[in-house]
């Protein structure tokens, strides 16, 4: 902790009723800075939707499926469709409203310095990078959040500050890695170097937000850094940092942090093939799910089960869970999920029903060869 801290009577709040594990968690703004809604906000089964189940992932699917599918191939059309997604997001969807906004925002912001108000003027730029990253162009909402930051700085404001790498650290995290059907995170692609070094930013920004924040404020931070960290190869650091966050999470008795928290350990020991400690972890995500009514938490949760059962070779455990988050899906209406639960099930089925086949024909093959 740097020597100057936030004052107390500033208490970080989570953005997010329900956080979702593998996700950068948000703080939010000051309820005097009037700031617009996020819209950029989307749980799993929103994500799913949005990606694996959408038309464009559709007309995709004949690049992945074809003989040119290598690794370099399939990296090389990830990046062109990581180029093209804000010049896409553009031409598809209406910005007319978002565009007005900005307009409304950079003249306020340009009266305010008029009349000396830098308070107001930081307010108005950090406006002005919340409707860019709405619209998912995050390089133009990082210049927002940058002069937010500086000017937060000038009048020695410390929760803006705060509020500023929180936001930075974020933003270029979506932007090495936007949403795929996978989960922002979830991917065990290898990054670029341009990705490599946005990553790294990132988490450089989360380090400032760790020094100067409040418990809350530390516990945001130490998530993000250990996702960073995660996708940089760092196992080690990023369990650490979500260690470290979890601890926080108990002594602010905050069972949706601790939910996060264990969660996001359960998922990094799943990557790492560490199923004992994933099943343990994962099945405490899912308690505090469930204590908490957050069944979008609960159905992920059941679904990542699964996968340890499915890689433990525990075939009809697995089909359990699936079958569990599927129940939750369909009584949700969480059609995203619900198709990725469906196509696991299929292929753990398949999987244990080759796996029968295969022995089948060794005890049939060794019977043959005894009798010859």
């Amino acid at each position: 902790m740097a020597d100057q801290e936030v004052d107390s009577s500033a208490i970080t709040q989570l953005a997010d009723e329900f956080p979702q594990i593998d996700t950068p968690l948000r703080i939010t703004p000051p309820e005097n800075m009037n700031a617009p809604p996020r819209s950029d906000v989307m749980t799993k089964d929103e994500m799913l939707r949005r990606t694996a189940f959408s038309p464009d992932a559709f007309a995709q699917r004949p690049l992945f499926s074809s003989e040119q599918s290598s690794s370099k191939y399939l990296a090389d059309i990830e990046e062109m469709r990581r180029q093209n997604e804000a010049s896409k997001r553009e031409y598809s969807e209406n910005h007319a409203a978002f565009k007005n906004q900005i307009r409304d925002y950079t003249t306020l912001a340009f009266s305010m310095k008029r009349a000396g108000n830098t308070e107001a003027e930081a307010a108005a730029y950090f406006c002005v990078g919340v409707t860019y990253d709405n619209m998912g162009r995050r390089k133009d909402a990082m210049k927002g959040y940058k002069k937010f930051l500086t000017l937060s700085r000038e009048i020695d404001d410390k929760v803006g500050e705060c509020l500023a790498y929180n936001c930075m650290g974020i933003c270029l995290m979506f932007q090495a890695c936007p949403p795929n059907e996978a989960g922002p995170f979830e991917s065990d692609t290898l990054l670029t170097e341009a990705q490599i070094k946005l990553i790294t930013s990132a988490a450089g920004y989360h380090q400032k937000h760790l020094e100067f924040s409040d418990d809350g404020g530390q516990y945001v931070a130490n998530t993000n850094i250990g996702l960073c960290q995660s996708l940089l190869g760092d196992n080690a650091a990023s369990a650490k940092f979500h260690q470290d966050a979890l601890r926080i999470a108990i002594r602010m008795q905050s069972f949706s942090g601790q939910s996060v928290a264990v969660g996001n350990l359960g998922f990094l020991s799943l990557r790492q093939n560490d199923l004992s400690t994933a099943k343990a972890c994962l099945e405490q995500h899912l308690q505090l799910t469930q204590s908490l009514k957050d069944a979008n938490g609960e159905g992920n949760a059941w679904f990542l089960l699964g996968k340890v059962a499915t890689a433990e070779q525990d075939y009809e455990g697995a089909v359990k869970y699936f079958e569990q988050g599927k129940n939750v899906a369909e009584n949700n209406g969480m059609i995203g999920l619900l198709k990725r639960i469906t196509c696991s099930i299929g292929h753990v089925v398949g999987s244990s029903k080759l796996t029968e086949h295969i022995a089948s024909l060794v005890a049939n093959a060794t019977k043959a060869a005894q009798e010859a």
